[in-house]
């Protein structure tokens, strides 16, 4: 069963043992660093076991990687002495410590750096019996550090965690904005959110108790993030997975949704996922549910798997209690996709701004990788559709672009008569959502000139007679040139004008310094 959480907590002794954690180096970079993680620390059976041979001893922080993140026993002492100022009595009290036999004291939650928060969450979030543990709450997750990384981050005034889980959203949203609701059908999520916002010292956190957008009901906010138990199952065992709602209609239902509870110019941000029957468009679901709303709207589609592998994904955890259950439980879901007529399953994000006054835009996109926020990208990437919605390409010629820091550009070379020739050019983000497109070589020739000073009219120019082009070649160049300079502002790799650097986004857990 999972701890006990006390309702009461010490506000003023989980700030200090915050920053006893962060002064004994139980940060973010020092986890991934010692236990070689490029950027996720989950709590996969697996993954534990190789993360238990990683830790070496002597420093404090290898004694609290062990004994918060990772849930290894640890001796009292060892303990008490890479926390200075905690006694193992207060960490009892704080529910911070367990005793076992033989001296050793054990974690009974699992706490995880996230730039600058510490994310409070239950130790593991698998079970394999339906029904047992069903209010088990999770932390920092793939879908939660990805709807991190999207949310807009602007100074507000009301923010809403729908679906708040352990609360990292409603943390992150804390930096930033004046007031944030966090709600969450799950009474022991909310009481996570409360233990995770006296641990990290925020005091404009309320959390409400209710379901999708009951507790706020006639209310408006400035930035929505929701993360819903969006998986298509057939179950209703845990709360954080399963919605009860049949087949993909959770997602259909809170996207329609949201737009009223968006204050005029406010931001939503929901993680989504949706059946797609044999033969059907993958995007066609999602465009439909956005069809009407009073917001524009960018779908990210990021991943489709076909029935199987979601049902062995969710169930492999049953495969140590033998095949058979595994099997039993694999094709019980199967048996549900085909009756909802499920050929394939879709997952991704639906970003809003609600917009009532004038004429929307719908644009979908794939989306291959999160690297990091992406706070600044998504801000581009509406002012450049508001901008490109009414560009003529005689607009686009005569405007001057600049492409942003945080690209790489690779190049593909082939000889030919004993000679090396650029046949091919890559250009890659290499932060927020690792956009990436092919380049010709004249186009690719053409980005260097475009620098915020020079029309895109001047430096194709400049282009055709670096490269001797004439006629109609320069002719083809410039046609490609306002068709590449388009989609690379709709993707955020080029802006208006000469940008200012920007500071690190506000509300940033600190994977990325920069908004670009």
């Amino acid at each position: 069963m999972q701890p006990a959480l006390d309702k009461d907590f010490d506000v003023a002794a989980l700030g200090r043992l915050k920053q006893a954690l962060t002064a004994a180096g139980y940060t973010r970079e020092t986890v991934l660093a010692t236990l070689h993680s490029d950027q996720h620390l989950l709590a996969q059976p697996g993954e534990v076991v190789v993360f238990e041979r990683r830790v070496s001893a002597g420093r404090p922080a290898d004694t609290l990687i062990k004994y918060f993140l990772i849930g290894m026993t640890v001796a009292a002492n060892d303990l008490v002495d890479a926390l200075p100022g905690f006694t193992l009595e207060e960490l009892l009290r704080l529910g911070m410590a367990a005793g076992v036999a033989g001296g050793g004291v054990r974690c009974p939650v699992r706490i995880v750096p996230h730039g600058d928060v510490l994310v409070a969450s239950d130790r593991s979030y698998y079970r394999d019996t339906p029904g047992h543990d069903s209010d088990v709450v999770t932390g920092v997750s793939n879908p939660a550090i990805l709807l991190a990384d999207l949310t807009v981050r602007k100074p507000a005034k009301r923010a809403l965690d729908l679906g708040t889980g352990g609360g990292i959203q409603a943390l992150l949203l804390a930096n930033h904005c004046e007031h944030v609701v966090a709600t969450d059908l799950n009474p022991r999520a909310l009481e996570f959110t409360r233990l995770n916002a006296a641990l990290n010292g925020f005091r404009n956190i309320e959390t409400r108790a209710g379901s999708w957008f009951e507790p706020v009901a006639g209310e408006r906010f400035d930035i929505i993030a929701a993360n819903p138990p969006y998986v298509i199952s057939p179950e209703t065992a845990f709360l954080y997975r399963d919605s009860g709602m049949p087949a993909d209609s959770v997602s259909r239902e809170l996207i329609r949704a949201m737009p009223e509870h968006l204050e005029e110019g406010g931001f939503g941000h929901i993680l989504i996922s949706w059946g797609v029957a044999a033969g059907q468009d993958p995007l066609e679901p999602p465009l439909r549910w956005v069809d009407g709303l009073p917001c524009d709207v960018w779908l990210l589609h990021y991943l489709t798997e076909d029935p199987l592998t979601q049902a062995a994904k969710w169930n492999r955890t049953l495969a140590m209690d033998g095949p058979e259950k595994y099997a039993e439980s694999i094709d019980r879901w199967l048996a549900y996709y085909r009756e909802q007529a499920i050929d394939q399953i879709a997952f991704g994000a639906v970003i809003m701004r609600r917009r009532s006054s004038a004429k929307t835009w719908v644009r979908a996109d794939t989306l291959h990788s999160s690297r990091g926020s992406a706070a600044g990208l998504v801000s581009r990437v509406f002012d450049a559709e508001d901008y490109l919605q009414g560009a003529s390409p005689d607009a686009l010629i005569d405007e001057r672009f600049t492409l942003v820091p945080n690209h790489r550009l690779e190049q593909l070379l082939v000889v030919r008569d004993g000679e090396w020739h650029l046949q091919e050019s890559t250009l890659t983000m290499t932060n927020a959502l690792g956009f990436r497109g092919g380049l010709d070589v004249p186009t690719a020739h053409l980005l260097q000139h475009l620098d915020g000073k020079h029309t895109l009219r001047e430096a194709i120019a400049q282009s055709c007679e670096e490269l001797g082009l004439e006629g109609e070649d320069r002719q083809v160049l410039a046609e490609a040139a306002v068709t590449m300079a388009r989609r690379l502002h709709q993707l955020g790799f080029l802006v208006r004008g000469v940008p200012q650097i920007p500071q690190r986004p506000l509300g940033d857990p600190g994977s990325d310094p920069s908004a670009f």
